[in-house]
C-alpha cells in the first residue's frame, strides 16, 4: 500500500512538473515573439520616418529650389536601402525557421512591403529626373523553395559587389502585392524585374546579372 502511494505521489509530481516545463516553454516563446515583433516594429517606423523625411526634403527642394538636389536627395534615398535589406533579411530567416508567425507578423511583413514599394518608387522617379546611373532589381519569391533561396544568395553577392545596385523583394503569397504581380506578369518563382526593362524568371546566376547591368 505505501509503494502505491508513493508511486502515485511520483507519478503526480512528475505531472506537475511536466506541466510547469511546458507553460515555461510556451511562456518563454510568447515573449521572445513579442521582443522579435517589437524589434521589426521599430525598424519600420525608422524606415517610414526616412521615407517621410526624403519626400518632405523632396518637396521643400522642389518649393524653393536648390542646386544640389540630385545629390541630395539621392543620398537621402541610397540611406534607406541598407536598412530595408537587413529589416527584409531578418523577416525571412524568422518565418524560414519558423520562430515568428501570426497574423501580427503578417502585418508587419505587409508593411515592409509597402514601404519597399514607395522605395522603389521614389527611386524610379529620381532615377529618371537626375539621370542616376543605379539598378533597381524586384525580386519576387517564394517562401520555403529552394530555387528562391538560392537566388537570394546570389542577389546579395551582387549588392555586395557592387554599391549601385538596390533590390526589391517581395513574397508572391502576400494578397497586398497582388497588382505587382498582375502588373508585371509573375508566374513563377523566382523572378527578376531589372530596371523595368528586362524580365528572368528562373533562377539566375551571378555572371548573367552582372552582365544584364553593365
Amino acid at each position: 500500500m505505501v509503494k502505491k502511494k508513493n508511486l502515485t505521489r511520483a507519478l503526480f509530481v512528475s505531472i506537475i512538473i511536466g506541466t510547469l516545463i511546458f507553460s515555461l516553454g510556451l511562456f518563454v516563446g510568447y515573449g521572445l515573439d513579442i521582443l522579435r515583433i517589437k524589434d521589426v516594429s521599430v525598424s519600420l517606423n525608422e524606415i517610414e520616418l526616412q521615407t517621410l523625411d526624403y519626400i518632405t526634403s523632396q518637396e521643400f527642394i522642389d518649393t524653393f529650389g536648390d542646386d544640389k538636389y540630385c545629390e541630395i536627395l539621392d543620398s537621402r534615398l541610397s540611406s534607406m536601402t541598407p536598412q530595408m535589406v537587413d529589416l527584409g533579411q531578418r523577416l525571412t530567416d524568422y518565418e524560414e525557421r519558423n520562430i515568428f508567425t501570426g497574423d501580427e507578423y503578417k502585418l508587419l511583413k505587409s508593411k515592409y512591403f509597402l514601404l519597399e514599394i514607395r522605395a522603389y518608387t521614389l527611386f524610379n522617379k529620381l532615377k529618371n529626373e537626375c539621370n542616376l546611373n543605379e539598378t533597381l532589381i524586384l525580386y519576387f519569391y517564394d517562401q520555403h523553395h529552394e530555387d528562391s533561396d538560392r537566388q537570394g544568395y546570389v542577389l546579395n553577392a551582387l549588392v555586395n559587389s557592387d554599391n549601385r545596385v538596390h533590390i526589391f523583394s517581395f513574397d508572391r503569397s502576400f494578397e497586398i502585392i497582388s497588382f505587382l504581380i498582375e502588373n508585371y506578369d509573375i508566374n513563377e518563382a523566382p523572378t527578376i524585374i531589372i530596371n523595368e526593362e528586362t524580365k528572368f524568371e528562373g533562377i539566375v546566376f551571378l555572371d548573367k546579372l552582372r552582365d544584364s547591368i553593365a
